[in-house]
């Protein structure tokens, strides 16, 4: 485990700068990954060069039937 830090700093201030630390744990490491693979699915979708992965058990789809109007029988 490591054991890091990042500092930011005040432009007007530097008195009131942050420390940031955490440990990088194997699990933090691997939920680093994961975000970072769905961070680039993300924006693959926003510039639109891949298609949403498809359900194995999606519906397929099927063209609309299209509805004839069919004269009154009513008498008037």
């Amino acid at each position: 485990m490591t054991l890091k830090t990042y500092t930011v700093e005040k432009k007007k201030n530097p008195k009131h700068s942050q420390e940031w630390s955490w440990e990088e744990t194997p699990e933090v490491l691997k939920a680093l990954e994961t975000l970072h693979e769905s961070s680039k699915l993300a924006a693959s979708f926003q510039e639109g060069t891949k298609k949403a992965p498809k359900a194995p058990n999606a519906a397929t789809s099927k063209s609309k039937k299209e509805t004839v109007d069919k004269p009154s029988t009513e008498a008037s």
